[in-house]
């Protein structure tokens, strides 16, 4: 595993420092205003980085609930979310990322910084996908006039058009920098390690091409997605190395730059914040002959053994809903591994130092093995983690998709399901090799070329449509990217409930949202 651990307490203090050059007030307007060419457009493509990055926790968070991935609160689709609950990812995207960016943008036409402008093209790019994939229709055409309050949807199918042109505008200002040979940004949160202008450029380069290809896969462009895949070496993130993603440190004050899903659930005396979803547990637990060696570096159990206290574990006297099925999972699944079934709004027990929380992968937390014990502070990895959002064994999945929905070619679709497969385990194995190195419960590389990807062999020839099985596979090497299991389920329709998903507590939940509400701040 070759990602560089970002030096971001530095960077954010620097950030949230004065963001502009000395200047003379006299030639100013106001003082208090200052232009767009006064900011310093390092400081302020840092400040798109982390805008962006807020837009993919949000629409990873959404996403996982939708998919079972993660625990959704509520009894009804209609009762877990309201409103008022995009109102973040909608306002970071209008009020702060796309002006930003625009201000950015004034800065670098002027002054040729053309690997910043190629830089927050490509992120706007990124954040529009995500807008039209979790809304539909979106403002776009009139969203940034600001003598317009109440800009109109422009058509997904736009909306997707221009994002796509976005990506492209974005290499083309990449391709033209490195000509040029224009400044490279001093601090970059996805790709620190790439200080060398060229690597800088192939790395957002093949950063966009893989956004495009999901873009492709979600509209079924095969002339799009067949030409990126010609060109996979050149075009898509796919080896170690390549991969976008945010990293975290350890620092924990001035600012907290550990991984969220850490710092929320790795307290001193409090115990976990969050659930582990029961249906994505039980599906690594029970859907191979032995459990998915990802289990114990994606969660850590505070404790190995079920309650028998009701006041504990509200659900363990109950039977389960009469319309689940028997190989349905429903409150316990053994030995500790301990969530909360989709969609159920139950008060919350004294549970928080008993329930499973996030492991080593990708939240730097606990390798579980077996050992149980409370989860706290600087335990672990200490929060050092990443936001997994496009990586390399990704891009192997989508050009197995691809084979299959657009050439129905089986052979060459196995044939990257089988790479996927493979390199999410040397990945995760390696994430977390400092914990788990020398354990019995460790991912063996030698045993998955051999027991699981045979059980994998024997689900591929069994189906009746090969995108189950690329689906499932992905969908558990997606882990926790909610948002491309929420991209990956709605185009293909799996996993489902013949993959043993499991149903919601209530026998009515209501509709499942193939796109979520829009924000109440968009309506208002």
């Amino acid at each position: 595993m070759k990602f560089n651990k970002t030096l971001f307490v530095l960077a954010s203090v620097l950030m949230f420092t004065t963001q502009c050059e000395f200047v003379n007030d006299d030639h100013l307007e106001s003082p208090n205003s200052l232009p767009p060419s006064a900011v310093n457009p390092d400081f302020l493509l840092n400040q798109i980085q982390l805008e962006a990055r807020n837009i993919y926790r949000a629409a990873a968070s959404v996403g996982g609930e939708m998919t079972r991935m993660t625990y959704m609160f509520g009894d009804t689709y209609a009762n877990a979310f309201s409103p008022n609950s995009f109102n973040g990812i909608y306002g970071n995207a209008y009020n702060d990322q796309f002006i930003d960016t625009e201000n950015l943008l004034a800065i670098t036409d002027e002054n040729g910084f053309l690997i910043h402008s190629g830089m927050a093209k490509i992120l706007k790019g990124y954040s529009l996908l995500a807008l039209v994939d979790m809304f539909g229709d979106v403002p776009y055409s009139e969203a940034l006039d600001p003598t317009n309050l109440n800009p109109g949807l422009d058509s997904g199918a736009d909306v997707y058009t221009a994002a796509v042109a976005l990506l492209d505008a974005g290499i083309a200002d990449l391709a033209a920098g490195e000509s040029a040979s224009a400044p490279v940004p001093t601090n970059d949160f996805f790709y620190p390690g790439e200080d060398d202008l060229d690597d800088k450029v192939e790395a957002w380069t093949k950063a966009a091409g893989t956004m495009k290809l999901k873009a492709f896969l979600n509209t079924g462009d095969a002339a799009g997605a067949n030409a990126l895949i010609a060109d996979a070496g050149n075009s898509l993130i796919t080896a170690d190395g390549e991969d976008f993603l945010f990293a975290y440190s350890t620092n924990e004050v001035d600012p907290d730059s550990r991984h969220p899903s850490y710092a929320g659930n790795y307290i001193d005396n409090t115990g976990a914040g969050d659930y582990m979803a029961v249906s994505f547990m039980n599906m690594l637990l029970n859907d191979k002959d032995d459990m998915d060696p990802r289990m114990r570096y994606y969660f850590f159990r505070q404790t190995t053994q079920d309650t028998d206290d009701v006041n504990e574990n509200t659900c363990i006297n109950a039977f389960a809903p009469s319309h689940f099925d028997a190989d349905d999972p429903f409150c316990l699944l053994g030995d500790g591994w301990w969530g909360r079934d989709h969609l159920i709004d139950d008060g919350i027990p004294p549970d928080s130092e008993l329930r499973t929380t996030w492991g080593v992968y990708p939240a730097g937390g606990l390798f579980d093995s077996s050992t149980g014990g409370s989860a706290d502070r600087g335990d672990g990895e200490g929060g050092e983690g990443i936001d997994p959002i496009l990586m390399h064994w990704y891009t192997h999945f989508m050009i197995a998709e691809a084979q299959i929905r657009f050439n129905n070619d089986e052979a060459a679709a196995k044939t990257f399901l089988d790479q996927g497969t493979r390199l999410s385990f040397e990945y995760i194995e390696d994430f977390g090799s400092g914990q788990a190195s020398g354990s019995a419960f460790a991912i063996d590389i030698a045993a998955i070329d051999t027991t699981y990807d045979a059980e994998v062999d024997a689900h591929w020839t069994g189906a009746a449509n090969k995108l189950q099985t690329i689906a499932r596979e992905y969908y558990f090497a997606l882990f926790p990217n909610g948002y491309e299991a929420y991209n990956l389920m709605r185009r293909t329709g799996y996993p489902d409930r013949s993959d043993n998903l499991q149903p919601a507590r209530t026998p009515n939940p209501g509709n499942w949202y193939r796109s979520v509400l829009y924000p109440a701040n968009m309506v208002e």
